[in-house]
């Protein structure tokens, strides 16, 4: 049996298909799994799973995107799915099976309160009939990864034993380029991702003075970059250096490594909460004008906290609204 499964976006939107093809891997023990998916795609499922039988990238967001559509289109033409578990919803996508002769499964409804992945399960569900168990976000972590993430935080005096909580400042979209700034100025991730860099440094001051059950404190970290150096800096300044700032040139696996390594991460709704989803890092994610039903956290729920804008006082003002004392009583539940 051969299958393909369809989802192109970003690094978000990929982690949420991985409960679904988690479940295909386990109930067609047998099939060869291809999945068609964008670059983000193909660099968060490279090492997916072993059975993973290969990658198409369709880049629709390049100048090679009609180039790309040629090449799967024909790719289709020759090779002989027996199903295609599509979890994509554009037409455009879709489209390009309308002459296939395998079983196509496409979400049945548009249900915006229901969670992106829950839909995803339940277009496997068409075929398979009812799963046997949950199946929550997942992505592998390297061994030496691992290793080498520990010998980097050891370099700067945090230890394997320690508490680390990290924070995610930024957003994807985020620049500290003057131009690109004014460029994109009226982006609402402006408004409903981006939480002050006070607000930060205000929260990393507070967990530096917490002490949990154990009478540890926690150690901070931020990862960005080097491009959002700034940002970083802005908050290591006015934190009164509570914070370790790591700069590294993006690398994915150690990026998985440390994330896992964390304790708790405080994110707003980007990528990384959904990376710490899949890693079982426990997550506070701030949200707002996103609905967390849609995509937040996919995860045992005793694992996250939710903290949405609009049920702040102060809602107009977007993630603003949400006060650091606000985020640290959910970092202390969690910790504790």
């Amino acid at each position: 049996m051969r299958i393909l499964a369809v989802r192109i976006g970003r690094a978000g939107d990929i982690i949420m298909t991985t409960p679904a093809l988690s479940a295909i891997f386990d109930n067609y023990p047998n099939a060869e799994v291809t999945v068609l998916t964008g670059p983000d795609g193909r660099r968060i499922l490279k090492n997916f799973h072993s059975r993973l039988h290969e990658i198409w990238v369709w880049n629709r967001s390049s100048l090679h995107n009609l180039s790309d559509k040629r090449k799967i289109v024909k790719k289709l033409a020759t090779h002989s799915f027996d199903i295609i578990f599509c979890f994509d919803t554009s037409n455009r996508i879709i489209s390009i099976f309308k002459n296939t002769t395998a079983k196509f499964y496409q979400p049945i409804s548009d249900n915006s309160q229901k969670h992106s992945s829950a839909i995803y399960l339940e277009i496997v569900e068409q075929d398979c009939g009812t799963l046997k168990k949950p199946y929550y976000a997942q992505l592998p972590v390297d061994n030496d990864a691992s290793v080498a993430v520990n010998a980097e935080l050891m370099e700067h005096g945090i230890s394997p034993d320690d508490i680390v909580v990290m924070l995610h400042p930024s957003y994807s979209g985020y620049t500290s380029n003057p131009v690109k700034k004014f460029l994109n100025r009226k982006n609402r991730s402006l408004v409903h991702r981006l939480w002050n860099p006070e607000n930060f440094s205000k929260l990393a001051e507070l967990l530096a003075s917490l002490k949990t059950k154990n009478g540890a404190t926690p150690k901070v970290i931020i990862d960005l970059v080097p491009e959002e150096a700034p940002l970083g800096e802005s908050i290591l300044r006015s934190s009164h250096d509570t914070v370790t700032l790591l700069l590294v040139k993006p690398n994915f696996e150690r990026y998985k490594a440390l994330i896992k390594r964390a304790d708790l991460l405080v994110v707003p709704n980007t990528g990384p909460m959904h990376i710490a989803a899949a890693v079982g890092t426990k997550i506070v994610a701030l949200f707002s004008n996103w609905s967390p039903e849609d995509c937040g956290p996919y995860m045992e729920p005793s694992l996250f906290k939710i903290i949405r804008a609009e049920e702040m006082p102060e809602s107009e003002q977007g993630l603003n609204a949400i006060p650091p004392e606000t985020v640290m009583t959910a970092c202390k539940e969690l910790l504790d």
